[in-house]
Protein backbone atom coordinates (compact mmCIF):
# COMPACT_ATOMS: atom_id res chain seq x y z
CA UNK A 1 0.00 0.00 0.00
CA UNK A 2 1.56 3.40 -1.09
CA UNK A 3 1.05 6.10 1.43
CA UNK A 4 2.80 9.72 1.73
CA UNK A 5 2.23 9.51 6.01
CA UNK A 6 4.65 8.00 8.20
CA UNK A 7 3.92 5.46 10.93
CA UNK A 8 5.54 5.86 14.62
CA UNK A 9 5.24 2.40 16.53
CA UNK A 10 6.26 2.51 20.07
CA UNK A 11 6.82 -0.89 22.69
CA UNK A 12 5.41 0.98 25.21
CA UNK A 13 6.52 3.26 28.19
CA UNK A 14 6.77 6.45 25.53
CA UNK A 15 8.31 8.51 28.07
CA UNK A 16 5.78 10.58 27.69
CA UNK A 17 5.90 11.53 31.66
CA UNK A 18 9.52 11.16 31.62
CA UNK A 19 12.15 12.55 29.00
CA UNK A 20 9.98 13.03 26.20
CA UNK A 21 12.07 11.73 23.44
CA UNK A 22 9.84 9.98 21.50
CA UNK A 23 6.96 11.97 21.79
CA UNK A 24 8.94 14.88 20.90
CA UNK A 25 10.31 12.90 17.49
CA UNK A 26 6.42 12.13 16.87
CA UNK A 27 5.59 15.83 17.33
CA UNK A 28 8.44 16.48 14.79
CA UNK A 29 7.02 14.20 11.95
CA UNK A 30 3.87 15.74 12.19
CA UNK A 31 4.77 19.18 11.58
CA UNK A 32 6.15 20.60 15.47
CA UNK A 33 4.84 23.65 16.72
CA UNK A 34 2.37 24.27 13.49
CA UNK A 35 1.36 20.32 14.36
CA UNK A 36 -2.28 19.78 14.89
CA UNK A 37 -2.43 16.06 16.82
CA UNK A 38 -5.21 14.29 17.50
CA UNK A 39 -4.63 11.23 20.69
CA UNK A 40 -7.01 8.66 20.85
CA UNK A 41 -7.30 7.11 24.11
CA UNK A 42 -9.84 4.42 23.21
CA UNK A 43 -7.64 1.47 24.00
CA UNK A 44 -7.30 2.67 27.71
CA UNK A 45 -9.11 1.82 31.13
CA UNK A 46 -7.92 4.92 32.68
CA UNK A 47 -8.56 7.95 29.95
CA UNK A 48 -9.07 10.75 32.15
CA UNK A 49 -5.46 10.20 32.68
CA UNK A 50 -4.34 9.64 29.97
CA UNK A 51 -6.02 12.93 28.95
CA UNK A 52 -3.80 15.06 31.31
CA UNK A 53 -0.57 12.88 30.23
CA UNK A 54 -0.67 13.50 26.46
CA UNK A 55 -1.57 17.48 26.70
CA UNK A 56 0.83 17.84 28.89
CA UNK A 57 2.99 15.98 26.89
CA UNK A 58 2.33 17.46 23.45
CA UNK A 59 2.17 20.88 25.07
CA UNK A 60 5.80 20.82 26.32
CA UNK A 61 7.15 18.80 22.39
CA UNK A 62 5.69 22.57 21.30
CA UNK A 63 2.41 21.45 19.80
CA UNK A 64 0.03 24.10 20.76
CA UNK A 65 -3.38 22.14 18.71
CA UNK A 66 -3.67 19.21 20.88
CA UNK A 67 -7.09 17.02 20.79
CA UNK A 68 -8.04 13.78 23.09
CA UNK A 69 -10.59 11.84 22.09
CA UNK A 70 -12.06 8.27 23.91
CA UNK A 71 -14.85 6.20 22.71
CA UNK A 72 -15.76 3.08 24.64
CA UNK A 73 -18.77 2.37 21.69
CA UNK A 74 -18.54 2.00 18.26
CA UNK A 75 -21.48 4.53 17.91
CA UNK A 76 -19.19 7.47 19.13
CA UNK A 77 -16.43 6.10 16.43
CA UNK A 78 -19.14 7.68 13.96
CA UNK A 79 -19.41 10.96 15.74
CA UNK A 80 -19.29 13.58 13.33
CA UNK A 81 -17.08 15.74 16.27
CA UNK A 82 -14.59 13.20 15.93
CA UNK A 83 -14.60 12.78 12.38
CA UNK A 84 -13.85 16.57 11.86
CA UNK A 85 -10.72 16.49 14.15
CA UNK A 86 -9.56 13.63 12.28
CA UNK A 87 -9.86 15.72 8.86
CA UNK A 88 -8.02 18.72 10.43
CA UNK A 89 -5.31 16.53 12.13
CA UNK A 90 -1.65 16.21 11.21
CA UNK A 91 -0.83 13.57 13.50
CA UNK A 92 -2.94 11.07 15.13
CA UNK A 93 -1.40 8.96 18.32
CA UNK A 94 -2.85 5.65 19.62
CA UNK A 95 -2.70 5.62 23.80
CA UNK A 96 -1.77 2.33 25.47
CA UNK A 97 -4.46 -0.09 26.86
CA UNK A 98 -6.06 -3.08 25.42
CA UNK A 99 -5.90 -3.73 21.28
CA UNK A 100 -8.81 -5.85 21.14
CA UNK A 101 -10.74 -2.71 23.03
CA UNK A 102 -9.52 -0.48 20.85
CA UNK A 103 -10.57 -2.11 17.88
CA UNK A 104 -13.99 -3.07 19.57
CA UNK A 105 -14.96 0.66 19.99
CA UNK A 106 -13.30 1.79 16.90
CA UNK A 107 -12.78 -1.04 14.12
CA UNK A 108 -14.95 -0.97 11.28
CA UNK A 109 -16.65 2.46 11.65
CA UNK A 110 -16.63 5.76 10.00
CA UNK A 111 -13.37 6.47 11.99
CA UNK A 112 -11.48 3.67 10.70
CA UNK A 113 -12.31 4.30 7.17
CA UNK A 114 -11.57 7.77 7.20
CA UNK A 115 -8.28 7.11 8.94
CA UNK A 116 -7.15 5.04 6.44
CA UNK A 117 -8.28 7.53 4.09
CA UNK A 118 -6.19 9.77 5.32
CA UNK A 119 -3.19 7.72 5.79
CA UNK A 120 -3.10 7.23 2.33
CA UNK A 121 -3.19 11.19 1.98
CA UNK A 122 -0.27 12.19 4.16
CA UNK A 123 -1.92 11.65 8.02
CA UNK A 124 0.74 10.47 10.26
CA UNK A 125 -0.51 8.00 12.62
CA UNK A 126 1.60 7.09 15.77
CA UNK A 127 0.68 4.46 19.14
CA UNK A 128 2.22 3.26 21.92
CA UNK A 129 1.95 -0.52 23.64
CA UNK A 130 -1.52 -1.41 22.24
CA UNK A 131 -1.78 1.21 20.12
CA UNK A 132 1.10 -0.10 18.08
CA UNK A 133 -0.07 -3.42 17.53
CA UNK A 134 -3.18 -1.75 16.25
CA UNK A 135 -1.87 -0.91 13.24
CA UNK A 136 -1.03 -4.74 12.03
CA UNK A 137 -4.08 -6.19 9.50
CA UNK A 138 -3.56 -9.39 11.61
CA UNK A 139 -3.08 -8.12 15.22
CA UNK A 140 -2.19 -10.01 18.01
CA UNK A 141 -4.60 -9.61 20.64
CA UNK A 142 -3.95 -12.53 23.18
CA UNK A 143 -1.01 -12.98 25.87
CA UNK A 144 0.02 -15.87 25.94
CA UNK A 145 4.13 -16.39 26.07
CA UNK A 146 4.12 -20.13 26.17
CA UNK A 147 7.29 -22.04 24.44
CA UNK A 148 6.57 -21.36 20.04
CA UNK A 149 5.35 -25.19 19.89
CA UNK A 150 2.69 -25.11 22.17
CA UNK A 151 1.56 -21.41 21.75
CA UNK A 152 -2.45 -20.90 21.34
CA UNK A 153 -1.24 -17.14 19.91
CA UNK A 154 -4.96 -15.60 19.30
CA UNK A 155 -5.07 -13.35 16.36
CA UNK A 156 -7.34 -10.59 15.34
CA UNK A 157 -8.30 -8.06 13.39
CA UNK A 158 -6.61 -4.53 13.04
CA UNK A 159 -6.60 -1.38 11.66
CA UNK A 160 -4.86 -2.58 8.64
CA UNK A 161 -2.10 0.31 8.23
CA UNK A 162 0.73 -2.55 8.19
CA UNK A 163 -0.49 -4.87 6.24
CA UNK A 164 2.38 -6.25 5.65
CA UNK A 165 3.71 -6.74 9.39
CA UNK A 166 2.08 -8.19 12.63
CA UNK A 167 3.39 -5.46 15.67
CA UNK A 168 4.08 -6.76 19.52
CA UNK A 169 5.19 -4.87 21.99
CA UNK A 170 7.01 -4.92 25.35
CA UNK A 171 8.52 -7.17 24.35
CA UNK A 172 11.82 -8.23 25.77
CA UNK A 173 10.15 -6.91 28.96
CA UNK A 174 7.75 -9.70 28.75
CA UNK A 175 9.07 -12.09 27.03
CA UNK A 176 7.01 -12.22 24.31
CA UNK A 177 9.29 -14.04 21.29
CA UNK A 178 7.88 -17.21 21.56
CA UNK A 179 4.03 -15.46 20.60
CA UNK A 180 5.36 -13.64 17.74
CA UNK A 181 7.31 -16.79 16.84
CA UNK A 182 4.44 -18.70 16.77
CA UNK A 183 1.93 -15.65 14.77
CA UNK A 184 4.57 -15.97 11.88
CA UNK A 185 4.76 -19.72 11.75
CA UNK A 186 0.84 -18.79 11.18
CA UNK A 187 1.56 -16.19 8.83
CA UNK A 188 4.67 -16.70 7.11
CA UNK A 189 4.08 -14.00 4.35
CA UNK A 190 4.21 -11.57 7.08
CA UNK A 191 6.89 -9.83 8.77
CA UNK A 192 7.23 -9.73 12.58
CA UNK A 193 7.97 -6.63 15.06
CA UNK A 194 8.91 -6.80 18.39
CA UNK A 195 8.88 -3.61 19.92
CA UNK A 196 11.06 -3.44 23.60
CA UNK A 197 9.64 -0.67 25.87
CA UNK A 198 10.92 3.35 24.74
CA UNK A 199 11.92 1.66 21.63
CA UNK A 200 10.05 3.15 18.88
CA UNK A 201 10.31 2.03 15.10
CA UNK A 202 9.70 4.76 12.03
CA UNK A 203 7.87 3.72 8.61
CA UNK A 204 7.93 6.16 6.16
CA UNK A 205 6.38 5.81 2.74
CA UNK A 206 8.35 3.43 0.93
CA UNK A 207 8.44 0.90 3.63
CA UNK A 208 11.40 1.99 4.83
CA UNK A 209 12.15 1.76 8.92
CA UNK A 210 14.28 3.49 11.51
CA UNK A 211 14.51 2.59 14.88
CA UNK A 212 15.09 4.86 17.82
CA UNK A 213 15.29 4.75 21.54
CA UNK A 214 16.57 2.55 24.84
CA UNK A 215 15.43 -0.56 23.27
CA UNK A 216 15.84 -2.63 20.24
CA UNK A 217 13.28 -3.90 17.29
CA UNK A 218 13.24 -7.54 16.88
CA UNK A 219 12.78 -8.59 13.07
CA UNK A 220 10.99 -12.09 12.28
CA UNK A 221 10.77 -13.37 9.02
CA UNK A 222 9.48 -16.51 7.98
CA UNK A 223 9.59 -15.76 3.68
CA UNK A 224 12.33 -18.46 3.93
CA UNK A 225 10.39 -20.63 6.44
CA UNK A 226 10.32 -24.66 5.72
CA UNK A 227 8.39 -27.25 6.68
CA UNK A 228 6.21 -25.04 8.82
CA UNK A 229 2.91 -26.56 10.09
CA UNK A 230 0.31 -23.98 11.18
CA UNK A 231 -2.41 -25.07 13.30
CA UNK A 232 -5.61 -23.08 14.38
CA UNK A 233 -5.34 -20.59 18.00
CA UNK A 234 -7.85 -23.39 19.66
CA UNK A 235 -5.68 -27.05 18.77
CA UNK A 236 -1.68 -25.84 19.00
CA UNK A 237 -0.06 -28.73 17.47
CA UNK A 238 3.98 -28.84 17.61
CA UNK A 239 5.03 -27.22 14.52
CA UNK A 240 8.42 -28.30 13.10
CA UNK A 241 10.01 -25.79 10.94
CA UNK A 242 13.62 -24.07 9.33
CA UNK A 243 14.79 -20.92 7.87
CA UNK A 244 13.09 -18.93 10.48
CA UNK A 245 15.38 -15.88 10.20
CA UNK A 246 16.06 -13.26 12.97
CA UNK A 247 16.86 -9.77 13.26
CA UNK A 248 17.88 -7.30 16.58
CA UNK A 249 18.16 -4.23 15.70
CA UNK A 250 18.59 -1.00 18.04
CA UNK A 251 19.12 2.67 17.18
CA UNK A 252 20.45 3.93 14.16
CA UNK A 253 19.84 0.62 12.36
CA UNK A 254 17.40 0.69 9.41
CA UNK A 255 15.37 -1.95 8.13
CA UNK A 256 13.64 -2.17 4.44
CA UNK A 257 10.16 -3.65 4.11
CA UNK A 258 10.70 -4.15 0.81
CA UNK A 259 13.32 -5.93 0.55
CA UNK A 260 13.61 -7.56 3.68
CA UNK A 261 17.43 -6.01 4.85
CA UNK A 262 19.37 -4.50 7.41
CA UNK A 263 21.57 -1.99 7.22
CA UNK A 264 23.62 -1.18 10.48
CA UNK A 265 24.85 2.67 11.39
CA UNK A 266 28.54 1.94 10.58
CA UNK A 267 27.51 0.74 6.94
CA UNK A 268 25.55 3.52 6.62
CA UNK A 269 27.80 5.84 7.75
CA UNK A 270 30.49 4.58 5.12
CA UNK A 271 28.17 4.36 2.12
CA UNK A 272 27.79 8.09 3.16
CA UNK A 273 30.98 9.02 2.96
CA UNK A 274 31.85 6.89 -0.15
CA UNK A 275 29.42 8.72 -2.15
CA UNK A 276 30.96 11.96 -1.17
CA UNK A 277 34.25 10.71 -2.58
CA UNK A 278 32.79 9.64 -5.78
CA UNK A 279 31.43 13.45 -6.33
Amino acid sequence: MVTRGKLFLVGGKDGRNDDRVLIDRFARICGGAAARVLVITSASETPERHLEEYTNAFHESGVGDVSIFHAEERAASDDRALLSLLDRADGVYFSGGGQRRLLGAMGSTRFDDRLRKRYRKGLHVGGTSAGASAMSSVMIAGDGKDPVQQSPVELSTGFGLLPEVIVDQHFQQRERLSRLIAAVVRNPSLLGFGLDEGTAVEIDARGGARIFGKGALTVVDGSRLRGSSPTSSNEPDRPAFAGMRLHVLTEGWRYDLATRAAKSPVKARRSGRGRARAR
